[in-house]
């Protein structure tokens, strides 16, 4: 029985340990954390000073740790019961206080034979405490606390529901398990031949409680059980090993060296090990006991993570919000999952995309500003578990929070945002077989609910950016257009002045005549190709050859090259086929053959020569690239930057005898090519000429 109550005992003390510093470190400024961490530290002391009586070599020594464990047993029940007003938001600041002025008071007397008078042996034990005088009342104490945690507990389950009623249920169950065990170590103080074999149950009771203690999202029970076990495995070795480091420098050194030298020196390196080593050590260990007990929830997390890593290469931003709940809702094993967002200048958070098989509850859900969820979403970053908010106290919201959770079934709230810009959030309702969500749960959450946002931000900004250019881009036409039509309007404006001082003057009236046609002509021209530029409609795509294109072209222009001296160079190869329409990819090269021709008067030699090239990208998708190049003065730098401005040209605008010049064409041919899903860039130097790079995407 000595062996069972020091195995029992060694467990216990370093069960405690690993788990107030697991739940510690989860935690350290959450007020139930820490009561439970003392908790813990209580049952250490109690565990430690049973191990070292069931140690003693002589009465006096087990007498003095009997009396210490006694000291330390009593404040269990008092922080547990700190603890469990803390868990349940209950109000008891006086019966408290009574409870540690009392506790402290038996805590003094556990130092005199009031509490423990002597230890004798028995048919299990060589030094048994026997109880003193007061003892009666110390064990009535320590029951009375219990019962009273329990009603407590009790009183709250009845009023729970979902997460908060699973987790007192565990926490109910766990305590009944944990007294079980303890009062097992009480009928020998009174010779009732029951010995304390239930003291292997206080770990059981303490992993229990430790798995309740965050509201069911410190980590899965299967998880927790690992880590408690390997971390209970680990704190012994290391002490070991230092046990053996002073035993075997003690043993190998000619003289005799001060223990306690010697313990302090293994301790600092073991110390100075563990700090370097330390927290590697524990990310391994953690990371094997997750792929190992987790199995195929921790590959459904794989993909919810990828798809933070895939979130950019999404095209729109309703295709990002339909694979987000889909991803969720099939990871998570979620049937309830929408994603409220407000977007540039909407007035409410509207559900953009959802899962859900109670879909009018979530789309009755009106969120604006002053919806409670959103004003508790906005002061934290972190996802928000609604059970939580209802059952804290301190929260003003929870009221609210207890409303919508009924009316919507959301069970869990992921705040999606970008720095101060908060967009909305993820809904998830309960998961299938009542699972709960984990500490990894949620953090994986979190990270999908940022990326979300951040790409939202990027989308934004580029929307913004866009919008500006497109401002530039308008006052640019707009000083443009009034220029081009001011020109012919002034001729006209000048004829009609001269009307009546022509009297009937024939050639007057002839002249007058061809003005105004020519220039109402050119205003008619102006507005058409505005018209073309502005236009935004979708046309018939189909196959195109662009060699047949460009054949086409030159067939179309062959007099203006002939007329100019100009040659023209192409070459005979075929190249693949590209997804477009013909009539506008003749319209397209057409205006660069045109803008090469101008830009070719008075140059010896001109020529302009077409070419063709195939690229590659890492997909394997070909992209044709179309080069018309002439050996004309070139472009200047300032004009290049802005070639595909409306507007924006090299030659001489408003002239009354050629109709060119506007510095729409580019313009127009930009936009054509982008329809196309292709580019146009290009490259100028002055002096040798112009190219222009047309970049076609290839039918595969």
């Amino acid at each position: 029985m000595i062996y069972l109550g020091l195995i029992s005992a060694f467990i216990n003390a370093a069960a405690s340990m690993a788990l107030g510093m697991v739940v510690f470190s989860k935690k350290p400024r959450d007020a139930k954390t820490k009561m439970f961490t003392w908790v813990m530290v209580a049952v250490a002391t109690w565990s430690t000073m049973y191990f070292c009586w069931l140690m003693s070599g002589n009465a006096r020594t087990a007498l003095i740790y009997c009396r210490l464990l006694s000291a330390a047993a009593i404040m269990i029940p008092v922080c547990y019961a700190h603890f469990i007003i803390n868990l349940t938001g209950a109000s008891h600041r006086r019966e408290m206080r009574a409870r540690y002025v009392i506790a402290a008071v038996l805590f003094g007397l556990s130092f005199t034979p009031w509490i423990v008078s002597h230890v004798e042996s028995n048919k299990w034990f060589i030094f048994w405490p026997k109880a003193g005088p007061l003892y009666p009342l110390y064990l009535g104490f320590f029951f009375y606390i219990f019962v009273r945690v329990t009603t407590l507990l009790l009183g709250e389950f009845k009023k729970s529901t979902f997460l908060r009623r699973n987790q007192l249920l565990y926490v109910i169950i766990f305590t009944l398990i944990g007294l079980l065990g303890a009062s097992t170590n009480y009928f020998l103080w009174y010779d009732i031949p029951i010995p304390p074999v239930g003291n292997i149950f206080v770990t059981v009771y303490m992993i229990g409680v430790a798995y309740a203690v965050i509201r069911f999202r410190l980590m899965e029970f299967n998880l927790l059980i690992a880590r408690s076990i390997s971390y209970i495995v680990l704190i012994p070795l290391i002490a070991l090993l230092q046990t053996s480091a002073v035993y075997l420098l003690n043993k190998t050194t000619e003289r005799t060296i001060n223990i306690y030298y010697l313990v302090f020196v293994c301790s600092f390196i073991g110390t100075l090990l563990l700090i370097i080593w330390g927290p590697n050590l524990r990310r391994k260990i953690d990371g094997l006991l997750e792929q190992r007990f987790l199995g195929v929830m921790a590959a459904r997390r794989a993909k919810l993570r990828a798809l933070t890593q895939q979130i950019s290469t999404i095209k729109d931003e309703e295709g990002i919000f339909k694979q987000t709940v889909e991803s969720i809702a099939e990871t998570l094993t979620v049937d309830h999952v929408g994603i409220f967002m407000r977007i540039d200048y909407e007035p409410i958070f509207t559900l953009k995309a959802f899962i859900s098989n109670q879909i009018p509850r979530l789309k009755k859900l009106i969120v604006n500003d002053k919806n409670p969820l959103v004003l508790v979403l906005q002061q934290s970053p972190h996802a928000l578990l609604l059970d939580e908010i209802e059952h804290n106290p301190s929260n003003q919201n929870r009221q609210s929070i207890a409303q919508l959770r009924r009316e919507s079934g959301v069970e869990l709230a992921v705040p999606i945002y970008a720095g101060s810009f908060f967009y909305g959030f993820l809904a998830l309702g309960r998961r299938r077989t009542d699972i709960f969500y984990s500490d990894a749960d949620l953090t994986l959450l979190e990270s999908l609910g940022l990326q979300i946002g951040l790409n939202l931000r990027t989308r934004q900004l580029e929307r913004q950016s866009n919008h500006s250019e497109k401002l530039i881009s308008l006052g640019t036409l707009a000083a443009g257009l009034a220029h081009e039509i001011r020109n012919p309007l002034v001729s006209i404006r000048t004829f009609s002045e001269l009307i009546g001082d022509e009297n009937n003057d024939a050639d007057f009236y002839r002249e007058f005549k061809s003005v105004v046609g020519r220039d109402v002509t050119r205003i008619t021209a102006i507005i058409e190709n505005i018209s073309a530029f502005a236009e935004n409609s979708q046309v018939k795509t189909g196959p195109v050859n662009i060699k047949e294109v460009i054949n086409g072209v030159y067939d179309i222009a062959k007099t203006e090259f002939t007329r100019a001296g100009v040659s023209f160079e192409k070459p005979e190869s075929d190249m693949p086929l590209v997804q477009g329409n013909y009539s506008q990819l003749l319209q397209v090269f057409l205006n660069l053959f045109q803008n090469a021709i101008h830009a070719l008067e008075g140059r010896n030699s001109p020529c302009v020569k077409i070419g063709f090239r195939l690229e590659s990208d890492e997909a394997g998708c070909q992209t044709l690239i179309v080069s018309v190049a002439d050996n004309g003065a070139g472009i200047d730098e300032i004009v290049k930057a802005r070639i595909f401005d409306p507007f924006i040209t090299t030659k001489a605008t408003g002239d009354q005898v050629v109709r060119r010049g506007m510095g729409l064409g580019l313009a127009i041919v930009k936009r054509i090519i982008e329809a196309h899903n292709g580019s146009i860039n290009v490259t100028s130097e002055s002096g040798c000429g112009t190219t222009f790079y047309v970049h076609l995407p290839c039918i595969t």
